[in-house]
């Protein structure tokens, strides 16, 4: 419970501010009792752009919400890990009516999880995962079959988002 309290603490902290965590501890993995520094990284991203809403592409995000720390690159749409640990990653989307859609979270090259719609009218799909990055692994969103849908009304965030945050 304490390190989750301290995952959402690190989520408000400016970027340059870091995370001391006591590996002392008995819930501690090592024994070593060295200070091990979280620094925090988060960010979320909305809405497809318009060259990324079809088949056999990597999705690319038009608005950027939040980024915090050192990872998201807004121009390429991926996540590069800077600080090697745990990360959680959680992505929507939505079919085009009449049309289905497979959307895969992507670790370097590797397909890591899935979200399906359905043809039937507007379906969502979501997914999330916990993956373990070394530095220069790269996550991302790619189509991988049918068609995802956004709103064409301006002001609106969008349907499709992706977010990700860093654990420990």
């Amino acid at each position: 419970m304490f390190r989750l309290l301290l995952l959402v603490c690190a989520m408000a902290l400016p970027a340059i501010l870091a995370i001391p965590v006591d590996n002392s501890s008995s819930l501690s993995p090592t024994s070593s009792g060295a200070n091990r520094v979280i620094e925090p990284v988060a960010f979320s991203a909305v809405r497809a752009s318009d060259r990324s809403r079809k088949a056999n592409s990597k999705i690319f995000f038009d608005t950027t919400l939040s980024d915090v720390g050192f990872g998201w690159n807004p121009k390429s749409s991926e996540f590069t890990c800077f600080y090697p640990g745990s990360y959680f990653f959680t992505f929507t989307a939505i079919s085009a009516s009449g049309h289905h859609f497979k959307t895969a979270l992507m670790k370097n090259s590797d397909e890591v999880v899935v979200g399906w719609g359905e043809q039937v009218g507007y379906q969502s799909a979501s997914n999330s995962a916990i993956l373990n990055l070394e530095k220069n692994d790269r996550v991302y969103l790619n189509i991988r079959e049918g068609e995802i849908y956004e709103t064409s009304k301006v002001g609106r965030h969008g349907y499709t988002s992706f977010s990700g945050f860093r654990v420990y």
